[in-house]
């Protein structure tokens, strides 16, 4: 271990990923970057992953397990953010992993640049074997220095950015920094506020992080129930940016999107209340309608007819809007049930409707 090299403490969230975590773990200590403190946060899982986790803690001095009871993604994060004893700090998580020179090369170009973050680009890798590489192609292999404005523009303008895995950070950024508690979607939608604290950031744009698209992840689940949590938490996710954008003049270039993408989450959230309420609490309805009547629209804002529609009906009343649209629902169901599908013969009542989607 290169004593001369600072500490950097890499957090990594864990629950119920026994398949997955022997890969991550590997190409966290086998880092050309030795100097690291490595947190294992088992998230209450359910499977092998906190024994898995114990046997590397007697492998590696390095490794600290922390076993707690699951409170998400975002809480994980917050732990290991609280038990970390290095200046800077990186996200992996469990199902993903590294290449082996990222935080070498991510730490020269920190501090090479006196920079308070350092990120790169990543790669989605799918279980077929497929590889999809982001980023800007043209500047491959090359490094960039971000101004704070251009920083958090390109948080709130393109999610991938976003990502907390791919990034390095200076740990006093997330001081006063409120992780959201349960949210397991969007729980990287904090990173704005952690760009806006900076002086500068630093961009190697090569492709060190390796983001594994599984059929059974959060953003992948077929189950309603979590299909529901998943668009809750984006919406509020969004919601919350809105606001920051808002309250911000020096980002409001990025307003349009961020509106649009507020707008579109939040009436989506909603029709789903109306059609599946057995997932949602008696009071969410009235909280998200309540912030879709908050976002001020203006006739540049470029939305779909259908939901201009349904924010001109939450407008007038909130009764008014869940009656048609429970109307609308049961219209939906009795198509279904009476199999009118055959676009050859007639149209269904999704078509009849189709200007209100």
């Amino acid at each position: 271990m290169n004593m001369n090299q600072p500490l950097l403490t890499v957090i990594v969230p864990c629950y119920n990923v026994e398949k997955y975590v022997d890969k991550c773990i590997s190409s966290i200590v086998n880092q050309a970057y030795t100097h690291l403190e490595i947190l294992l946060i088992d998230d209450g899982s359910l499977d092998r992953t906190g024994m898995i986790c114990d046997a590397w803690q007697e492998r590696d001095s390095r490794i600290s397990v922390i076993h707690k009871q699951n409170e998400g993604l975002a809480y994980a994060r917050k732990t290991g953010i609280e038990h970390t004893t290095a200046e800077y700090v990186a996200f992996v998580d469990a199902d993903d992993w590294i290449d082996l020179n990222m935080y070498a090369d991510l730490m020269e170009a920190l501090l090479t640049t006196d920079s308070d973050i350092a990120q790169c680009s990543v790669c989605e890798v799918y279980e077929d074997g497929r590889m999809n590489y982001l980023g800007n192609k043209q500047k491959n292999d090359s490094v960039e220095q971000i101004g704070r404005i251009d920083g958090v523009l390109l948080i709130l303008k393109d999610d991938w950015h976003s990502w907390m895995g791919t990034k390095i950070y200076k740990k006093y950024l997330f001081e006063g920094i409120e992780f959201p508690k349960g949210r397991g979607f969007g729980e990287d939608y904090i990173s704005h506020y952690l760009f806006h604290k900076v002086t500068q950031s630093v961009f190697v744009h090569r492709h060190y992080y390796f983001y594994l698209q599984r059929n059974s992840s959060i953003t992948k689940s077929k189950n309603i129930a979590a299909e529901m949590k998943k668009i809750s938490d984006f919406s509020d996710a969004y919601y919350d940016r809105y606001c920051f954008t808002v309250q911000h003049s020096e980002y409001h270039e990025a307003l349009p999107f961020v509106k649009y993408m507020t707008v579109y989450t939040g009436i989506h959230l909603l029709r789903n209340m109306i059609a599946l309420p057995q997932y949602f609490a008696k009071d969410n309805f009235s909280e998200k309608a309540k912030q879709m009547r908050l976002i001020s629209l203006t006739k540049a804002d470029k939305l779909r007819r259908g939901v201009k529609i349904d924010l001109h009906m939450l407008n007038i009343s909130s009764g008014l809007y869940i009656f048609i649209r429970s109307l609308y629902v049961r219209l939906i169901k009795l198509t279904n049930h009476l199999k009118i599908t055959k676009r050859q013969t007639s149209f269904s009542i999704t078509d009849l409707f189709g200007w209100w989607q």
